[in-house]
C-alpha cells in the first residue's frame, strides 16, 4: 500500500479526461483543424442523435442502413477526448474550470489515503511550462455537432484514417483515432465497406504503378472479381513490410527485434505470415460488393468498374451465400447477418433472349441454348461451398465472358436437360451428344422411331452417363479408339470445345477443384460430348431437334448405310444339304 497521507502523482491525477464541455465554450481559434502536418485527434468518439447512441452505419447518407426520417432534421452530436497540446487552445474560463477540478482531484486523493485535506496548489500553467519539462498534458472530453459526412481513407487531410467535421460556430476537422464501443458496433459495416473500396482502388494503383487509380489502363471488361483477386494475391496477401515487422513483441527480451524500431526485425529476418486463400479474398469482396458497385455507379466520371458486369456477378454471390449457409458456412456476409435459405423470393434480373429462328440451328443459337440451361439449372449449385470447394476460387472467378448472366430460355422444357443418375449429379445441361440420356436414342421415347441401323451402330456405352474413374480418367468406349480424358493432365485437345469458357479451362488446368463440384462434372460432360459427337459424325449420324427432343438421324438419309458390324454378326450356315435318293 502507498504511504498514508500521500496523494497521487500529477500524471495519475490527469489520467482521466476533464469534462465533458461544449466545444464552443472551451476551444479557441488557436485550436486549428487537422491538416497533413497538424493532427487534431479525438479518441473514443461517441455519436448520438435524439438522445440515442448511433454510429456511421446509421447516420451516414451513403449507407443502406441510413434512416432519413431520423437523421435529416435532428443534429448528430459527438463526444470525444482531445489532448490539449497547448494552453492557447483553451479559453481563460476553461483553464480556470479545469484547474479547479484538478485541484479537487488532488485533495480528494489525499483524503482517500488518510491524509489531510489541505488546499491544493497545482497549476496547469506550471504543467505546460517548458522549464518544468512540459511532458504532462491534460485531456478534455468535448461535445460538438457533426457537420458534413464523415470521410474514411479518402481525405487529403487524413488519407489513412477517419475524418469528421464539427460545425456550430465554426468548422473544425478532427482525426478520429478510436471509437467508443457503442458507436463502433454501429459503424462496423461503414468501416468495412470503405476498407474494401480503398483496397480495390489501391490495387488499381499498384497494377498501374501509379499513385492514382484512374491511371490504370486495363479495360473495364477485364476488371473482373477474378482479376482483382489475382492482384490481391500478388500485392497484398503476403506484403514484405508485414513479414519484416512483428506487431506483438517484448523489446527487452526479443532478440529478433531492433531496439526502438517499433517491431522491425533485425537484419533481413522475416517471419511467416498466415496463409491467405483465394476463397477468403473472394468472400471479402463479395461481402460488400453490392455497396461498392452502387458507389461506383453513382460516380459521374472515372468509373473504375464495369457496373453491368459486376451486377451480374452479384446474382452468383447471393446464390453462393445460400449454398454456404446450407452447409453451415459463413461466406460473403458480415458477422451476425442471417442468410435466408429459401432465397427470400429473390428474382433474377430480366434479360432479353431472342428466340431462335426455325430451320437450321446455328452455332450461336446452340451456344445460347446451352448457356441458358446452364444458368437456369446449375448456376445455383455449380459452385459448391463445402470445405473442399472453399479451397478453390469461389464464387465465379471468371473473365467478362463468363460473368454474363445466362438467362433461362422459355422455349425448352425439362425433357431437354441432361439427366444423370444420383451417384453422379443432378440434371445440368441440354444434350450435346448421345451421352445425354434425353437425346433422340431409343430409351428417350422420341417423337418418331429411330432407325434400327443407328441403334445397332452406336455402342451401348453411349446410352448411359459418362463415368470418371477413381484416377479421374475416362477412356472412349469405342473399340480401337483409346481417346483419354485425364482430368489431372488435361490436353489442349481435351479442352478444345466452345462449350467451356476460358476461365473454366484455366480452373480445370490449375486443379483447384473438387470432383463433387457441379461445374467440374458439367465440364467433364461437355468434354465427353465433344468427342462422342466426333464419332457420330464419322458414322454419318447427326442430332436433330424434333419437337422438344433430340433425335439421332442419318446425315445423308438417301445413302444406303451398310453396317459392317451387323454383317459380321450374321451367322453363316456352311452345311451342305443331304439329298436322299428315291428308293434308298
Amino acid at each position: 500500500m502507498p504511504p498514508a497521507g500521500r496523494g497521487l502523482t500529477l500524471r495519475e491525477l490527469v489520467e482521466e479526461p476533464f469534462g465533458p464541455y461544449l466545444e464552443e465554450d472551451v476551444l479557441t481559434a488557436a485550436c486549428k483543424s487537422t491538416t497533413s502536418n497538424n493532427v487534431l485527434a479525438l479518441r473514443r468518439l461517441l455519436l448520438e442523435c435524439g438522445g440515442k447512441v448511433t454510429g456511421l452505419d446509421e447516420c451516414e447518407p451513403t449507407q443502406p442502413e441510413y434512416d432519413p426520417d431520423r437523421f435529416s432534421d435532428i443534429p448528430i452530436r459527438f463526444r470525444g477526448i482531445l489532448e490539449i497540446r497547448s494552453l492557447s487552445w483553451l479559453t481563460n474560463d476553461a483553464c480556470a474550470t479545469i484547474e479547479r477540478e484538478l485541484r479537487g482531484r488532488d485533495v480528494n486523493a489525499r483524503k482517500a489515503r488518510g491524509g489531510q485535506g489541505n488546499a491544493s496548489t497545482i497549476s496547469i500553467k506550471s504543467m505546460y511550462d517548458s522549464a518544468n519539462g512540459g511532458q504532462i498534458k491534460i485531456k478534455v472530453e468535448i461535445q460538438g455537432v457533426k457537420h458534413l459526412p464523415a470521410v474514411y481513407l479518402s481525405s487529403v487531410y487524413v488519407p489513412e484514417g477517419l475524418l469528421i467535421v464539427s460545425g456550430r460556430t465554426e468548422f473544425r476537422r478532427y482525426t478520429v483515432e478510436s471509437l467508443h464501443v457503442h458507436t463502433f458496433k454501429r459503424s462496423r459495416l461503414y468501416l468495412a465497406r470503405y476498407r474494401l473500396f480503398n483496397v480495390m482502388t489501391n490495387l488499381l494503383c499498384l497494377d498501374a504503378g501509379s499513385n492514382h487509380h484512374n491511371d490504370n489502363k486495363t479495360p473495364l471488361s477485364k476488371r473482373t472479381p477474378d482479376w482483382f483477386v489475382d492482384l490481391y494475391m500478388t500485392h497484398m496477401a503476403q506484403p514484405g513490410a508485414s513479414r519484416r515487422y512483428r506487431p506483438v513483441y517484448d523489446s527487452d527480451e526479443d532478440s529478433d527485434i531492433e531496439p526502438e524500431s517499433g517491431g522491425r526485425m533485425r537484419g533481413a529476418r522475416e517471419h511467416t505470415l498466415r496463409h491467405v486463400s483465394r476463397a477468403e479474398v473472394y468472400s471479402l469482396i463479395a461481402t460488400h460488393a453490392d455497396w461498392v458497385v452502387q458507389e461506383v455507379a453513382a460516380l459521374r466520371q472515372y468509373k473504375w468498374l464495369d457496373v453491368d458486369l459486376w451486377k451480374r456477378w452479384l446474382v452468383d454471390i447471393r446464390r453462393t451465400r445460400r449454398l454456404a449457409a446450407r452447409e453451415g458456412i459463413q461466406w460473403g456476409i458480415s458477422d451476425g447477418v442471417e442468410v435466408s435459405l429459401d432465397g427470400g423470393g429473390e428474382e433474377l434480373p430480366p434479360v432479353t433472349v431472342p428466340k431462335p429462328k426455325k430451320g437450321k440451328k446455328t452455332h450461336q443459337t446452340r451456344v445460347q441454348t446451352r448457356n441458358s440451361s446452364r444458368a437456369s439449372t446449375s448456376s445455383s449449385t455449380r459452385r459448391s461451398t463445402n470445405s473442399p470447394a472453399l479451397n478453390a476460387p469461389a464464387p465465379a472467378p471468371a473473365p467478362a465472358s463468363a460473368l454474363i448472366y445466362r438467362a433461362p430460355s422459355p422455349i425448352y422444357d425439362d425433357t431437354m436437360l441432361r439427366t444423370y443418375d444420383s451417384d453422379f449429379s443432378t440434371a445440368s445441361t441440354p444434350p450435346g451428344s448421345p451421352s445425354s440420356s434425353s437425346s433422340g436414342l431409343p430409351d428417350s421415347r422420341p417423337v418418331s422411331p429411330v432407325d434400327p441401323d443407328i441403334v445397332a451402330l452406336i455402342p451401348s456405352e453411349f446410352y448411359v452417363p459418362p463415368q470418371v474413374s477413381a484416377t479421374f480418367q475416362w477412356v472412349c468406349p469405342v473399340q480401337e479408339c483409346g481417346y483419354l480424358i485425364d482430368l489431372l493432365h488435361l490436353t489442349g485437345e481435351n479442352l478444345a470445345t466452345e462449350d467451356l469458357t476460358e476461365d473454366e479451362k484455366r480452373r480445370l488446368k490449375s486443379k483447384s477443384w473438387n470432383i463433387r463440384e457441379d461445374w467440374v462434372r458439367e465440364a467433364f460432360g461437355y468434354m465427353v460430348d465433344k468427342h462422342l459427337v466426333q464419332h457420330l459424325d464419322e458414322w454419318g449420324i447427326r442430332l436433330e431437334m424434333q419437337g422438344k427432343r433430340f433425335k439421332a438421324v442419318w446425315k445423308h438419309p438417301q445413302v444406303t448405310h451398310l453396317q459392317s458390324g451387323r454383317i459380321r454378326n450374321v451367322k453363316k450356315d456352311n452345311r451342305r444339304p443331304v439329298i436322299k435318293e428315291e428308293g434308298s
